[in-house]
């Protein structure tokens, strides 16, 4: 009996220990603004179609996903009624953990923090600017990550109405989570000033000529709010505004980009 009930003890642990897992489908749309002073001082900006795929694994002690995303438009420059089309891919790919604060926490209030390791990428087509019509740039960045839930759980059913259409709500498990992401950690791998380089003269283009890796160069920050609503069958629902602003090192050829990205999320339990 006393074997039986350490390894019942045993299997109780190791049990507690399993955390929720989610795979994540996320689509929306995503409003960006960029600059590149490598080629032009003109702010282009428009709206692209946005999707994303990711894993979670969360409960309050501890919080980690990865994934990545992609969305594809179209941004405009008008000054003076010239106008210039740049068509624009984005993609990103994250890892995040979070730990949880024990003194910052309670039953309704939940505060972690940890990091995010953050890479994206833009390819980028101009024809307005001819040899130089074509961009794309690399950055990579470590954050420190700050995040903070509020729970909005219904614990009781309630009757209510609105005009004269009565309804009835169900218990449900809802929050809303805020975090911001800050970068420590900031680098970028793109051309110089202006991208025509010899090899493109010698009609023997080569993709990365001329390109440059900046380690600890440059700035990131990010924030997120997220508000959850669970559904009977353990999976939930999701609708979130991202911010997102960057910028590579460098004194005459820097990038700078800042998008605003609106998105519902599908979120299937997997254990």
């Amino acid at each position: 009996m006393q074997a039986f009930g350490h390894a019942q003890n045993k299997a109780v642990t190791k049990e507690s220990k399993i955390r929720p897992g989610y795979v994540l489908l996320s689509a929306g749309v995503n409003l960006s603004k960029f600059r590149d002073f490598a080629t032009s001082p003109l702010f282009y900006s428009g709206s692209s179609i946005y999707g994303e795929v990711g894993y979670l694994k969360k409960d309050l002690k501890r919080e980690v996903d990865f994934g990545a995303s992609y969305s594809y438009g179209r941004n405009f420059s008008l000054v003076d009624n010239n106008y210039a089309l740049s068509q624009i891919q984005t993609f990103y790919g994250y890892y995040s953990r979070l730990y949880v604060i024990p003194n910052w926490s309670d039953s309704s209030w939940n505060m972690k923090a940890g990091g995010m390791i953050n890479l994206a990428g833009n390819y980028r087509y101009n024809p307005r600017l001819q040899n130089n019509g074509v961009g794309y740039e690399g950055v990579g960045n470590i954050l420190a990550s700050m995040k903070v839930e509020r729970d909005l759980s219904r614990t009781k059913p309630k009757d209510k109405k609105l005009l004269f259409i009565k309804y009835h709500l169900n218990p449900r498990k809802m929050n809303l989570g805020i975090r911001l992401n800050v970068g420590v950690v900031n680098s970028s791998y793109r051309n110089g000033y202006v991208y025509a380089d010899q090899s493109s003269v010698i009609n023997d283009p080569k993709m990365f000529s001329g390109y440059q890796f900046h380690m600890f160069s440059g700035f990131r920050m990010s924030s997120a709010i997220d508000y959850t609503i669970s559904l009977n069958n353990q999976n939930a629902v999701r609708f979130s505004y991202v911010w997102d602003a960057y910028k590579t090192g460098g004194e005459l050829d820097q990038f700078e980009m800042a998008s605003h990205v609106f998105k519902f999320t599908l979120l299937f339990k997997t254990n």
